[in-house]
Order: structure tokens, then C-alpha cells, then sequence
């Protein structure tokens, strides 16, 4: 990547399925915490061991919808590149792709044992750091690629996982909420937010002003507070800042 290169950002997952995946397993813990004599402070942190029937339904579930988030990116970036080939006969050559709010099976040192841990990360990605063994030959010297959208509105940025990062290999994916999507329905109008998105000289096509105005750039953190937080805490370091030129909402 370089200065004054356009880039494609898709960020594309299984929205309904996923949310879907998650209530209906949620639900299904909640009603055998006690069979495994599980406490938890708030019924949205259900959960079941790994290996149990409830839990191994879960993960299967969880898979099904990242792979149909995995599809929907595939799809998206094949008309990306067609209609840059069009456009200006050039080509779009994948930088990186990579799932988020996923639970993955890993080993971690814990107390100076080697452990096999269920990490689940929320909002958040992996970030392997440089010389990681996991990471494959093209990327084992820069460290892992940690994609961090920002708004409409805002920069994003592609950063990298550092050493030793405490926090089992992870860094955040995006600048997180302020304003739930119902909230920011309640403040913004999708017109007005396009018309202000447009005056700054970022075009803005949306599939419906309601799906427009939840993501009104208002309702997210400082997304350059957030990178500088994060290489500050040590999990990622900023490699390229990216600014919008144009966001398609569907």
C-alpha cells in the first residue's frame, strides 16, 4: 500500500444470520447453566463447556454463518474488481481478509503452561505479531493485518499485531458504538447525513435512509482515538490511514 493508492474496503458479514446464531444459542445456554452449575452476572454471558452438546451446537452454528459472511465478501469483491476493470482498466488484488466476532480454538501460555482455550473475541480480531509461526511466509515479517473501519465519515486503518500482546493475540475490529442503531434512528435523518457526507466530498449510496442514519458517524468513537489506544495497549500498530471517497450501504 501506498500514498495516493485507492483502496476497497468490504465490510460484509451474516448481520441477520449471525445475530440470529447468537440469540437462539444464547437462549439455549442460559437454560443449562445449571446443569453445569455456571454463574454468570448478566444472561447475555450464558454459556456451556466447549465439549458439551449445547456448546458444540454453537460453534457449528457460528461456522455456518462465517462462511456465509466469508461468501457475501467473495461475491462483493469479484464486482468490486469488475466494475474497476471497467472504470479504468485496472485490477483490485486482496490485501487481506479476515472474520471478526469469531470463537476460535488456540493455545495460550497460562501460568506458564501451555493451555487449548475456546478464545472468543467480540468486535475483535486476531493480531499475530511479527516472526509468529501461525502467520504464513508473505506476512511473517510485518505481523498479522488487523482491519479497523471507521465510519462514513472518518478514516479507517489497517494495522498490525504486536509482541507480546496480553491479551491472547487480539486487537479491535473498529472503533465501537457509542449510540445503539435504534438511538441514532432517533437523532439522525439519512437525507441530512447524506447531504453533510456529500458536502465533504464523500459520495454516499444507501439501500434505505433508515439503514443510512444507523450508521451516522455519531454514533461511533473517535476511530484515531481508538488506533492510538491500541498501540498504546501494546496489540496493534498503524500501518495505513484511509480516507473515504465513497461508501455504498446495502
Amino acid at each position: 500500500m501506498h500514498t495516493g493508492q485507492v483502496c476497497v474496503m468490504i465490510h460484509c458479514g451474516s448481520r441477520g444470520l449471525g445475530h440470529q446464531v447468537c440469540t437462539d444459542h444464547v437462549r439455549a445456554m442460559d437454560r443449562a447453566l445449571h446443569r453445569y452449575r455456571i454463574s454468570v452476572p448478566d444472561r447475555q454471558l450464558a454459556c456451556t463447556p466447549v465439549d458439551s452438546p449445547a456448546g458444540r451446537d454453537y460453534l457449528g452454528a457460528m461456522a455456518a454463518a462465517a462462511n456465509y459472511g466469508r461468501a457475501n465478501r467473495q461475491l462483493l469483491s469479484e464486482a468490486a474488481r469488475r466494475a474497476f476493470a471497467d472504470a479504468a482498466e485496472a485490477g483490485l488484488s486482496l490485501v487481506y481478509d479476515i472474520s471478526h466476532n469469531m470463537a476460535k480454538i488456540e493455545t495460550h501460555e497460562i501460568d506458564g503452561e501451555p493451555r487449548r482455550l475456546c478464545v472468543h473475541r467480540k468486535g475483535a480480531t486476531r493480531a499475530l505479531p511479527p516472526g509468529d509461526p501461525e502467520l504464513p511466509p508473505d506476512l511473517a515479517a510485518a505481523g498479522q493485518p488487523v482491519l479497523v473501519p471507521g465510519t462514513m465519515g472518518t478514516v479507517s486503518y489497517v494495522m498490525v499485531g504486536l509482541p507480546d500482546n496480553g491479551a491472547f493475540h487480539s486487537a479491535c475490529h473498529g472503533a465501537g458504538r457509542v449510540w445503539s442503531r435504534h438511538h441514532a434512528l432517533k437523532m439522525v435523518r439519512g437525507e441530512r447525513l447524506r447531504d453533510e457526507l456529500e458536502a465533504h466530498g464523500i459520495a454516499v449510496r444507501p439501500a434505505s435512509w433508515r439503514g443510512l442514519a444507523e450508521e451516522a458517524p455519531e454514533a461511533y468513537k473517535d476511530v484515531d482515538a481508538v488506533a492510538v489506544a491500541t498501540e498504546g495497549a501494546g496489540l496493534a500498530r498503524p500501518v495505513a490511514r484511509l480516507v473515504p471517497l465513497g461508501v455504498v450501504k446495502g
